[in-house]
């Protein structure tokens, strides 16, 4: 099993726009970091948990060409907003993409 930490800032990410504390100024790239996700490859299968703002962005960089799931830790728009990004998954892959949730995350 591979996991990988596609994002690990805050629900805004790092750096926040505006602010102007040692961390959001800081020039190391260890202090840019997007928002949560993760990405875990199991017997060649590849699941992701969470899907924030920057989902698009994470799986570029992370090289992801092929997913076969999606879990939802809960509703909140940093771990939702990149759900219409997976239709690039469908359309590659020509199947539907299941997506494991509570309730109130697909409502």
């Amino acid at each position: 099993m591979t996991i990988t930490f596609l994002g690990t800032g805050t629900s805004q990410g790092v750096p926040m726009i505006g602010c102007e504390c040692p961390v959001c100024r800081s020039l190391d790239p260890r202090d840019q970091r997007l928002r949560v996700a993760v990405h875990l490859a199991v017997g060649g299968r590849s699941l992701v948990i969470d899907t924030g703002p920057d989902f698009r962005q994470q799986m570029l960089r992370a090289r992801v060409s092929r997913l076969d799931a999606v879990l939802f830790t809960h509703e909140h728009k940093d771990h939702t907003a990149g759900l219409d990004d997976i239709r690039a998954f469908n359309f590659r892959q020509q199947q539907e993409m299941p997506v494991y949730a509570e309730p109130r995350v697909i409502r």
